[in-house]
């Protein structure tokens, strides 16, 4: 793992405090975290503001709850 991933693990972990899930795939490190609840305006401001270091982001719920992903290219 890069020491960006690394990094962008740890900022997320911190604004959401829960574990976050790492899918290596294809040249790239997608990290997926539950996304905080919607009232939560400060933890989403957080939030967005660790994604801005990701290279590109965003969201689903396609395992059963919303999450939020931030994937990282590999770095050689």
């Amino acid at each position: 793992m890069s020491l960006r991933v690394a990094e962008l693990r740890t900022a997320l972990e911190s604004v959401v405090d829960d574990p976050v899930h790492l899918l290596r795939k294809d040249g790239s490190n997608r990290l997926y975290v539950l996304a905080p609840p919607a009232s939560d305006k400060t933890a989403w401001r957080r939030l967005l503001n660790v994604l801005r270091g990701a290279d590109s982001w965003g969201s689903t719920d396609a395992h059963g709850a919303p999450e939020v992903w931030a994937e990282v290219g590999s770095e050689l």
